[in-house]
């Protein structure tokens, strides 16, 4: 009867070889796989991928180990929505009332800052001027009808106009010597006169405008004609 055979013993480092040569062996596997693969496809990477993903691998070892916990999830939370705001539409925009079309209306006409001077008004029996006073015994006089001045001569009206010359009397009087009476209306409003004198030592003239009657002689120291003379000479004084 032979002896039972007993197992032979295998030296630490044949059992360590082992450990570590078949995971290497693999992982060449794993590695060589998808390299033919992308050889054979060519350039096309496209291809590769398909076949690549298609190509068998080897299934991962077992091990006992408990199968991974799957980690909590985490609850999503509500996202707030957005609270719809009302927007007011535009039928909801109050509308202004049409104003009422206003009839156009003509801007007043502006005047020139300017001073004017009031039309003058005329004067009943109006007022006369002298223009030109006694020289060599020409005077001239004029009534008020160029609407330059005050005291107008009133339409349709006319003024009476008069010279008179006087001597003197030995009881220091005087006598009436030359007169002339004319009337000034629009017409005719000036008048050159020409008095006549006596030529003697106390002469006087007078040129006279309105109603005044001429008298015949003067008493001595005299003066006639009131307000109406315009221009006068009494002669008074000695000779």
């Amino acid at each position: 009867m032979s002896e039972p055979q007993h197992p032979t013993d295998v030296p630490e480092v044949s059992r360590a070889r082992r450990r570590w040569l078949l995971p290497v062996a693999g992982l060449a596997v794993a590695v060589a796989v998808p390299l033919i693969t992308v050889i054979a496809t060519g350039s096309d990477p496209e291809r590769a991928a398909v076949r690549y993903a298609a190509a068998p691998t080897s299934p991962p070892p077992t091990t006992d180990a408990a199968p991974p916990r799957a980690s909590p999830v985490p609850a999503r939370t509500a996202t707030p929505t957005a609270t719809p705001t009302a927007t007011p539409s535009r039928a909801s925009t109050p509308t202004r009332r049409p104003t009422p079309a206003r009839s156009p209306v003509a801007p007043a006409p502006r005047h020139r800052a300017t001073t004017t001077t009031p039309k003058p008004r005329c004067t009943p029996a109006g007022v006369v001027d002298v223009v030109q006073v006694f020289t060599y015994g020409v005077v001239k006089v004029a009534a008020r009808t160029n609407g330059e001045w005050t005291d107008q001569l009133c339409p349709g009206e006319r003024i009476r106009v008069f010279w008179a010359t006087y001597s003197r009397t030995s009881d220091g009087g005087a006598k009436l010597y030359k007169s002339q009476v004319r009337y000034l209306d629009r017409a005719a409003p000036t008048w050159t006169m020409q008095l006549v004198v006596p030529g003697k030592c106390g002469d006087s003239w007078y040129v006279v405008a309105g109603n005044w009657s001429i008298p015949q002689t003067l008493k001595p120291g005299v003066v006639p004609f009131g307000q109406g003379k315009l221009n006068w000479e009494t002669g008074g004084g000695p000779c």
